[in-house]
């Protein structure tokens, strides 16, 4: 199968990585995923990590273009960041070399920065994701929201992204679900973990009134209820959800207001994230239309490393 890969696309974040085999026309040939992200990497391993993790497909001399934080501070190489504004179709032509990794030309995408007076903010992959949207659903222009772990919204404007903004919604979550205090209040470790869609729209409710007391009075009602019995520790974890992702949306609409962005909002990630996010947006107000990313980064990767050049080396000059 080497011999018919012309670019192994990656994505390698914090706690997750995956990766795309395409072919010369940027068709899918094979894709891999694990949870090797940069947490899971000892000793700084990165080349090591990933030459277990791409196997053969190394073997014809396909170039590598990686995005996400891989290229952070903590990650294999640090790849400067962009600063706003930032012409999606231009990002091939400011790629970090990774020149230690023999039989295959390694470089990875440079993320996103907003540096002002008023405040600064970083992205690292999500513009790849944005990339593929434009490239795949001819979007130039709209509001984009990519869920996660920090969870992004961005404004694009003639294929020129022009500010964003970042929630640590998925991070808290993490941290308030397994840990301290509200932690007390959930199931277990061996419990199974299921949705629930009224205590979420309980929660969401709660937190996006007009007069809703401030998030971090309102995290601690989710001990207080379950203290008397009026939250159960099934419905606490998507009370919790509901009660974060409420106070971001809720956030996120005064930013678009202020920009006079409107509310069609393009969201970008997991089928899973998407459905709680359309299912927040309906009571928000938001027109939501769902992208799922693996669908649009195996694009994006592969149009970065034409650009770079990388393909003729293999191929021939792909266009």
């Amino acid at each position: 199968m080497a011999a018919s890969i012309a670019c192994i696309a990656v994505d390698w974040g914090t706690s997750n990585r995956r990766a795309w085999a395409l072919d010369p026309a940027g068709g899918v040939v094979a894709a891999k995923a694990d949870d090797q992200g940069l947490l899971a990497v000892k000793d700084r391993a990165f080349a090591e990590s990933l030459r277990a993790f791409a196997g053969d497909w190394l073997k014809g001399g396909a170039p590598i273009v990686m995005a996400g934080m891989v290229g952070s501070r903590a990650g294999w190489r640090e790849a400067q960041y962009l600063e706003t504004p930032v012409d999606l179709t231009k990002i091939g032509g400011r790629l970090t070399e990774i020149a230690d990794f023999a039989g295959n030309a390694v470089r990875i995408v440079p993320g996103a920065a907003r540096n002002e007076a008023g405040g600064a903010d970083v992205m690292r992959g999500e513009e790849c994701q944005m990339l593929g949207a434009l490239l795949t659903r001819g979007q130039r222009d709209g509001v984009f929201l990519l869920p996660g772990t920090h969870a992004k919204w961005a404004i694009l404007k003639h294929g020129i992204l022009t500010d964003f903004r970042t929630y640590m919604t998925g991070e808290l979550y993490g941290h308030l679900r397994k840990g301290g205090s509200l932690s007390q209040v959930m199931p277990g470790p061996s419990e199974a973990e299921i949705f629930d869609g009224a205590a979420f729209d309980r929660g969401f409710a709660t937190a996006f009134a007009a007069e809703a007391p401030a998030i971090t009075h309102l995290l601690f009602t989710v001990r207080s209820l379950s203290l008397f019995a009026r939250l159960t520790p099934a419905e606490a974890p998507s009370y919790l959800s509901g009660l974060l992702i409420s106070a971001e949306m809720k956030d996120a609409l005064g930013w678009l207001k202020a920009h006079h962005a409107g509310t069609r909002v393009t969201a970008i990630g997991s089928v899973k994230l998407l459905e709680t996010y359309d299912r927040a947006a309906h009571t928000a107000g938001i027109s939501l239309e769902r992208v799922e990313s693996d669908d649009i980064l195996p694009p994006a990767l592969f149009a970065i490393a034409r650009e770079a050049g990388l393909l003729r080396q293999l191929a021939g000059d792909i266009r």
